[in-house]
Order: structure tokens, then C-alpha cells, then sequence
């Protein structure tokens, strides 16, 4: 598990996305990139969306990110978090053929399939205001990479586990997000 602090911008794409049953279809799609102005993240989405899009690409939206830090999964986590919630859906179905495909794929395969999602988080610190004795809460939002539902909580608890600050998850939810673009500069 890792972090990155910085100045976050999510960018809505629009192009022509060839589909599974190889029809191309025109999607809209959102993404994160970190910069330091809305020019910036336009030409950095361009620049990383080019290589993977042929035809026409069109930035519909930039908006500024409310949160300023990203919890990302390592590979490790996320191939043991993925394997775990297919591995429970194949014996919670009864699925013997989901079992046998699950049993029979390699470390590689695993990988390759691993999916993750981008939650939006939002935690409340908790102090308490030395002259009053009256408890304040500041939300701050993540982004955090997950899994699922779960693996996103855990993800924050493991983030905070070092901290002496109070907490509360107020909420997790799920984003539309498909990818987050660091700058190769840090």
C-alpha cells in the first residue's frame, strides 16, 4: 500500500471504444491525472490516452479533484484481494466449474485478471477542542484503489493503522473512475 499527495484532476473522455463482441461503440470514460492546472491535466490525459485510442478523442469535462491523496494497492494485494472475492463467489454459487477455473489459473493469469476499482472515501478526524472539551470532526476524501467494497476499507484502516489521530470512515463509495495517471516526476 502506498500514497501519493498531490494536485488531482479528474478528466471525462469521450471517444470510440471497441467493445468485447468487437463493435465499436462512443463511450465516456473518467480519469485522474495529477497536475498543477487544468491545462496540464487536458494535454497529460491527451498524452496518456493517445497511445491506447485510435480515432477521435474528445475531453468533455475537467474538474478539479476534492480529494488530495490516493491510496494505491500493491500487485501482491491486489492479486491475493481479487483471487479471495473470486474464490468465495465460485463456493457461495456452489460453482464447481468457477472452482476448477480458479485452482487451475497461474500467477500470471492472476494478475493479468486482476480487476480493481477507484473508491471515494471520506474520513472524519476527530479532536477534541482543548478549551471547550467539545469533540470536532474534519472530513478529509481519499481516493483509494480496491478490490471490492471490503478490500477499499481495509485499505484505509491499513493507511491509517500508524496514525494517533482518531477516525471514522463516514463513507466509501464507488467512482465511475477506470484509471489514475501519476506524473512520471515525483
Amino acid at each position: 500500500m502506498r500514497s501519493r499527495t498531490a494536485e488531482w484532476f479528474i478528466c471525462k473522455l469521450r471517444y470510440d471504444k471497441t467493445m468485447e463482441d468487437g463493435l465499436r461503440k462512443k463511450v465516456t470514460e473518467q480519469y485522474v491525472v495529477d497536475a498543477v492546472s487544468f491545462t496540464e491535466a487536458e494535454a497529460r490525459i491527451i498524452g496518456e490516452m493517445s497511445d491506447y485510442i485510435s480515432g477521435e478523442l474528445e475531453v468533455v469535462e475537467i474538474d478539479r479533484a476534492v480529494f488530495k491523496e490516493i491510496l494505491f494497492m500493491d500487485w501482491a494485494q491486489k492479486v491475493i484481494d481479487n483471487d479471495a472475492r473470486k474464490l468465495g463467489d465460485a463456493l457461495n454459487k456452489k460453482d464447481k466449474e468457477a472452482f476448477k477455473e480458479w485452482e487451475n489459473q497461474s500467477l500470471e493469469d492472476k494478475m493479468r485478471n486482476t480487476d480493481t476499482r477507484w473508491y471515494k472515501s471520506k474520513l472524519q478526524f476527530i479532536t477534541i477542542d482543548e478549551k471547550t472539551g467539545n469533540e470536532k470532526r474534519t472530513s478529509v476524501y481519499y481516493l483509494v484503489e480496491g478490490c471490492s467494497l471490503e478490500s477499499a476499507r481495509r485499505n484505509i484502516d491499513e493507511m491509517m493503522k500508524g496514525s494517533i489521530t482518531d477516525y471514522s470512515i463516514a463513507s466509501v463509495s464507488e467512482t465511475a473512475v477506470v484509471d489514475v495517471f501519476e506524473s512520471k516526476l515525483l
